[in-house]
């Protein structure tokens, strides 16, 4: 049922809330429970083109926004029924403006006894409009971001496949070489044939380390086996290097990825670990992995020295930005725990559908 357009008698205005009222540059009006004005300043008058008279007493939702009831989501209907302030964001359907809403009790009543609100209104069309542009750009910087990791990965995979390949099949041609001719020397050629053997134990220390350069730049196991099998292999490559006593626990259930979420996860695990044996000082080290109904959740959990706020905004701490950036580029986040002397806790959540990009990455 539309309400009457026209308001109860009123009081002349107050002299004094009208000047305050005017003190605002933007909208800024008194109006009953019912909708109706009861004051208005001369910023309302000048952007809707009306004179007072065609203002004061009219019904709200006609005046601004030209309908016969109230705009979906009104302000007022809710302060009203809750008795306490209330702030919206509107697109104006009929301008195609984006106005901010807020509607205020202030404790009196009119004649009649009908309770009245101060209502603000403000144009935020150039803020929606920005924040749109930024939204864009971030979007256009995440795509960015994953076709330079894209293509990197690419990278690295060829230069991976060319080193081991390439490289390895002329390292074992040279093995082959020199055992040939070492079992084609003299007997007598003592100080040869030990020439000879050490030169094979060099070749055998290459091959080694082209095996080990290779899987380092592009796991084959991340691509043929997937992502728990590489992370249980990078550990078992840290073990033989280092003191540090790793526990990997992955989740109940298998987990089956995309081969790009995949690379994400398992680069940032390489850069958290890496963080943890070049910083921490930590004995033990416990990762786990687990997929909920939407996300990968993967947490990195030392025993170290701790890490500070400070440290973690460092503008040269490039491995946790890095970190970050990959999280990022999924629309995924970051959380990180820690108290000095207590250790740290890494917990990355990347979605398995990508969301629109709000990134975080906390401290405690």
């Amino acid at each position: 049922m539309v309400k009457e357009n026209k308001a109860p008698d009123h009081k002349e205005i107050n002299l004094k809330t009208s000047a305050l009222l005017e003190a605002f540059p933007f909208y800024v009006m008194l109006i009953d429970e019912d909708h109706h004005i009861l004051m208005a300043n001369s910023a309302v008058q000048s952007s809707l083109g009306l004179k007072s008279e065609d203002i004061l007493g009219q019904y709200c939702p006609l005046v601004v926004h030209g309908l016969n009831h109230p705009i979906d989501n009104c302000p007022l209907e809710e302060a009203v029924i809750t008795k306490q302030a209330v702030e919206r964001e509107i697109k104006d359907t009929s301008s195609g403006h984006w106005i901010r809403s807020a509607v205020y009790p202030i404790g009196g009543s009119t004649e009649n006894g009908k309770r009245i609100f101060f209502h603000m209104i403000t144009d935020i069309t150039d803020r929606k409009q920005a924040e749109a542009q930024v939204k864009t750009s971030r979007e256009q910087l995440r795509k960015l971001a994953q076709h330079l990791e894209s293509i990197r990965e690419e990278e690295k995979t060829k230069l991976a496949r060319e080193i081991h390949d390439d490289l390895g099949q002329l390292l074992t041609a040279m093995k082959m070489d020199v055992s040939w001719l070492a079992k084609r020397l003299p007997k007598t050629e003592i100080l040869l044939a030990e020439k000879a053997n050490t030169v094979n134990g060099l070749i055998d220390d290459a091959v080694q380390t082209v095996q080990r350069v290779s899987s380092e730049l592009r796991p084959g196991i991340l691509d043929h086996v997937g992502l728990e099998a590489a992370i249980e292999w990078q550990l078992q490559e840290l073990r033989k290097r280092t003191e540090i006593k790793f526990e990997f626990k992955p989740g109940d259930k298998k987990i089956r990825l995309d081969q790009d979420r995949a690379t994400t996860i398992f680069r940032i695990f390489q850069e958290a670990l890496t963080n943890v044996i070049r910083h921490a000082n930590a004995g033990k080290v416990k990762i786990t992995l687990d997929e909920e109904p939407d996300s990968i959740i993967l947490k990195i959990s030392d025993n170290g020295n701790g890490i500070t706020a400070e440290q973690l905004s460092d503008p040269k701490a490039f491995g946790l930005i890095t970190m970050r950036e990959r999280a990022y580029s999924w629309g995924g986040d970051i959380k990180i725990e820690s108290q000095p002397g207590k250790g740290t806790s890494v917990s990355v959540n990347i979605p398995l559908i990508t969301k629109a990009l709000n990134p975080k990455t906390t401290v405690k």
